[in-house]
């Protein structure tokens, strides 16, 4: 392997930045771990990462309009559309008209989709309870202290603004 490659050069920093601290590589191994839960959920739904990225903002927001799903997704309204077009075809979704003004519609998750997903993610979200409940109120503020300033790291990368450290 040449030396003056740069790919392989950008790599070796990578890993070299990663691999050095305990806590960069649990961080490093929590967000592959998340992307490959969402990938099982998404396989057992049936469904693509681009349509699973849009289930997921569905599921966390609630209804969206197809051209805030679009903003959220940065794509086009016309391929926010086609998502749309796949999830109701599959189950997942359906569009609702809104009461006051007819021609606005949303996207609403439906129950058996939502429940579906949530089965799945029962077990890691108990785990996760009985991880926070053993903690005492020391630990917790340090922890809520560092989790916070990682999502600020995330946030300010990603090109939003920082949290007012609030939780989801």
């Amino acid at each position: 392997m040449a030396t003056d490659d740069p790919f392989s050069a950008c790599l070796a920093t990578y890993k070299s930045r990663m691999t050095g601290d305990p806590i960069g590589q649990r961080l490093k191994e929590i967000s592959i771990l998340t992307r490959e839960i969402g990938k099982k959920i998404g396989g057992s739904l049936g469904v693509n990462v681009t349509d699973m990225a849009a289930l997921e903002q569905l599921l966390t927001s609630g209804p969206l309009t197809p051209g805030e799903l679009a903003a959220r997704l940065e794509v086009t309204t016309a391929a926010s559309t086609q998502i749309v077009d796949r999830l109701e075809r599959a189950g997942h979704v359906r569009r609702e008209r809104q009461a006051g003004d007819r021609r606005k519609v949303f996207v609403v998750p439906t129950y058996a989709s939502v429940d579906r997903a949530f089965q799945q993610l029962a077990p890691m979200l108990d785990g996760l309870d009985g991880v926070i409940a053993s903690l005492d109120q020391a630990e917790r503020q340090v922890i809520e202290r560092f989790l916070d300033q990682v999502i600020d790291v995330y946030r300010n990368v990603a090109g939003f603004p920082p949290s007012a450290s609030e939780p989801l």
